[in-house]
């Protein structure tokens, strides 16, 4: 009984293992078209560093959370440590706090700033329903 759990236990961490960096590389894919399109002014209001940075950072931790996915490097925490040797997995936390960094913190302050709403409300007469 106990041989079961181990084995379906050692599963559940494998499938993480192998989704959590294509999930963690979209997030910050994400979050880079979202710096990108931020005027850069905003960035300067809240003190969050640069738009220069931000887009930076979130394209290293989408380059460095898409690695361990790559078909050539037969994918998988094993293919980053191939590369990076025991520094792969630090890459990928550092990728993750980066990326929790960036929506926590900073995202949210420049959706404060930017009044950003999920649908445009158009006011006025006439525009709406």
């Amino acid at each position: 009984m106990s041989h079961v759990l181990v084995d379906g236990f050692g599963s559940a961490i494998g499938w993480l293992a192998d989704w959590l960096p294509r999930v963690l590389c979209l997030f910050a894919l994400a979050a880079v078209v979202d710096a990108a399109t931020t005027r850069e002014d905003a960035f300067r209001a809240t003190d969050k560093q640069t738009k220069r940075f931000w887009i930076t950072v979130m394209a290293l931790a989408a380059l460095v959370s898409g690695l361990p996915s790559a078909r050539y490097l037969g994918g998988g925490w094993a293919a980053l440590a191939g590369i990076f040797g025991g520094l792969g997995f630090l890459l990928i936390l550092a990728a993750l706090i980066a990326t929790i960094v960036y929506y926590v913190e900073v995202r949210a302050t420049l959706k404060r700033i930017n009044g950003r709403r999920s649908w445009p409300k158009r006011r006025g007469p006439g525009r709406g329903f």
